[in-house]
Parts: C-alpha cells; structure tokens; sequence
C-alpha cells in the first residue's frame, strides 16, 4: 500500500503541471501528460498529448482503487480530494452538451484504443469521466460528514461553490455511454458501428508494425483497434457489468483488435479466462510474455515493452488467479492452464499478505500473520486466517 500511496503523492506532487498543461489547452483544472518524467507532457504526437483524456481520469481511478482497498479515507481527504476537485472541473469545460442539451459527452478525443481519433464520445472516456464525478462528489459528501469544519474550509480555500458541485452532478447524471441494450453491446465511440470494417488477420506481417508501413489516415479510416478500449473499461470496474456483457463484447471487439500495443493481450487474456475461454487465455498469456523474445510486433529492437511484462504479474494474479479489487471485498475465482502444474502468489492487503497456491486440483488460501480476513472465492464468502484453507478448484476453471 506504500507504494501505491507514493505513487499518488507523486501525482499530487506534479498537479502543479497538470493545471499548467489544462490551461495550454483552454481548459480549467488539471489535465494529466499521457507521458512524464518530470510531471510535465513529454509525448511530441498532438494527438495523443492532448486527445487523451485517460491520463487524467485514471488518476482519479487510482485513488478510488486505493481507498477501496486500504480504507484509508483521511489520505483521500488530504491528498486526493485536491487532485479529484481539478480533474473534475477539467472534465466539467472539455466536455460539452449535445444539441438540445440532453446528454452530455467528450468530442474530439481519443480513448485507449490509440487506432481511433477526434471521435466523439468515447464510450470509454465517458465512462470514466462519470464515475470520477461521481467518486469525487460521494469524497466531498462524506469529508463534510466527518469533519464540517476542515470540509468548509476546503471548499473556501478551493474556490468550490455548490452551484460548482450541482453542475458536475448534473453531467454525471446526463453523461452519455453509448450502448444498445439489445445487443448488449457499448459502441466504442459514436458512429463506430458503421464504420468500414477491416479483416485484421488478413494484413500481412510485412505490414507491422503497422506505424512504420501505413500512413496515420488509412489506420484511421477503419473499425481496426490498436488495444482494448471497451474491454479496458468493463476490466477497470469488472464487478459493474454482467457476465453476458462482457461476453457479447469480448466477442464482438477482440476479433477487431490487431494488439500492436504492449498493453493489449494480457487485459484480453484476463478476460478470457473470466469468460473460461482458457486456451485462448493462455494462447494470449504467451504473447504478453514473449512479446520481446519473439518480437511478436517487429519493434523489439525499438527497447522492451516494459508495460507488457508488468501487466504479465496482473495476467497471473488478476487472470488465472481470478482476482478482482474493485467490488467491497477482494476476490478470487483461480483457474490453472492446462499446459501448469501450478503457480503462487502473495497479496499484501490489510496489513498482512494473502498467499495463494494453485495445483491442478485446488487453491490454497492463508494470511501469512494469521489475521482473519474475509474474501469471496468463486462467489462464495470464505474467512481466511494463518490456517491453510482447501478449495476444490470447479471442472470449469481447468483450463
């Protein structure tokens, strides 16, 4: 939990530049650089510098991920709600209503799916700019609870009026996430579904990466995604979407996905093994792992993918070992390759650490200082304690 606390104070450390950058692009509050060192943009492609509203937001989730899993609600008074407050009002001016003002949504932007620009609302970016509107009114409401005094003086030092705080209300309220409830599909951006679609598994490997051999226009110009956009968002916030979502949507956009980004097989194969898709899981497990000893995208002699092999430690914990943190209580739904005979993990959470073993047959469960904790294992509320708790690994979850 250190760790990701210093990780964030980084982020309070660095809102200075974050307002600065908001205001190079005519807005208000503060706009996150997709690419730092220092705090302050490094990334030289306009349309990804200042397009990407993610950088922003997922500061804001990180926050929430943190408080959800350590309670530490008096850092999120002290340190986050400042970074929430100018991150909202960003998202409050670079947003805008439709026509006749019944939904309010992001144009002219670019979600994560980088193959995708100045589209307009991103049914990601909208998503996320919902929810932190909403997880930074719900912060506020309860700093006022806790402490009036130290909540009023905030909102003075701040400048934040109520009249502020109703019309970010007002836009989580009206926030426009495109999505058919017959299909049960999100469309990844306004008029994505009609776009020219294109067989990704006919392009020639000659072809890749793709950046190298195509120009910016003809990348654009089709349903071809570079990473997960949709499914990103249905992994960030798992426990908010069905199962059958997931599926119809896992379906319907990974065959459009062509992963020229480090960051895209792992979160497909995290998906996958939710959906017990397991040899398409571990087939993509294989590509995270081995993007640069195989140069599967032709670029390793460009350097590492170093976000591949992090989001390998994810792939494992988060995928075969099911786990999921952004419900009110960890859980875990392990899995085993069929190709294993095991794995293990451990999990620092409530001041004392998780250890996970899977064999074939079953998952081994205990906290290594014997503190009782309470988790969910395949849906099912389990008590785990220093005690080596058996579960009986379901025919289902072998892969």
């Amino acid at each position: 939990m250190e760790a990701a606390k210093n990780l964030l104070n980084f982020r309070a450390i660095t809102l200075p530049e974050a307002k600065e950058r908001a205001k190079d692009l005519d807005c208000e509050g503060a706009f996150y650089p997709i690419a730092t060192i220092s705090g302050r943009e490094c990334c030289s492609l306009w349309q990804h510098a200042s397009l990407q509203l993610q950088a922003s937001t997922a500061v804001a989730y990180g926050i929430w991920h943190y408080e959800n899993l350590s309670k530490d609600e008096q850092f999120v008074f002290d340190t986050g709600l400042p970074i929430l407050i100018e991150v909202s009002r960003m998202l409050a001016i670079r947003g805008n209503w439709n026509a006749d003002r019944t939904k309010y949504g992001f144009y002219g932007v670019m979600g994560p799916d980088e193959f995708q620009m100045m589209v307009n609302n991103n049914c990601y970016t909208n998503f996320m700019g919902k929810v932190t509107l909403e997880y930074t009114l719900d912060v506020l409401e309860r700093y006022q609870k806790k402490d009036k005094t130290a909540h009023d003086a905030f909102l003075k030092d701040n400048q934040l009026t109520k009249k502020e705080m109703d019309y970010w209300l007002e836009i989580a309220e009206h926030m426009y996430i495109p999505y058919d409830a017959d299909t049960k599909l999100f469309e990844q951006h306004e008029g994505y579904f009609g776009l020219p679609h294109i067989d990704v598994d006919k392009i020639p490997i000659e072809d890749f990466p793709l950046y190298h051999h195509w120009s910016y226009d003809r990348i654009y110009r089709n349903d071809m995604i570079k990473q997960p956009d949709v499914l990103m968002m249905m992994l960030l916030y798992n426990s908010r979407f069905t199962k059958e979502q997931l599926l119809k949507n896992y379906e319907y956009y990974e065959p459009r996905c062509i992963h020229e980004s480090s960051l895209s097989p792992s979160v497909h194969s995290i998906l996958a093994v939710q959906l017990q898709k397991h040899e398409e899981a571990y087939k993509f497990f294989g590509f995270a792992t081995r993007m640069d000893l195989d140069n599967y995208n032709r670029n390793t002699s460009e350097g590492l993918h170093t976000t591949s092999i992090a989001a390998a430690w994810m792939n494992i914990v988060y995928g075969f070992g099911g786990m999921r943190s952004d419900g009110d209580m960890l859980s875990f739904s392990p899995s085993i390759p069929r190709a294993w005979k095991g794995y293990s993990f451990r999990i620092h959470y409530q001041e004392d650490v998780i250890e996970v073993e899977i064999t074939k047959d079953n998952a081994f469960f205990h906290t290594v200082n014997g503190t009782e904790i309470k988790v969910m294992i395949y849906e099912q509320l389990v008590t785990l304690s220093g005690e080596k708790r058996i579960i009986v690994i379901p025919k289902e979850w072998r892969g």
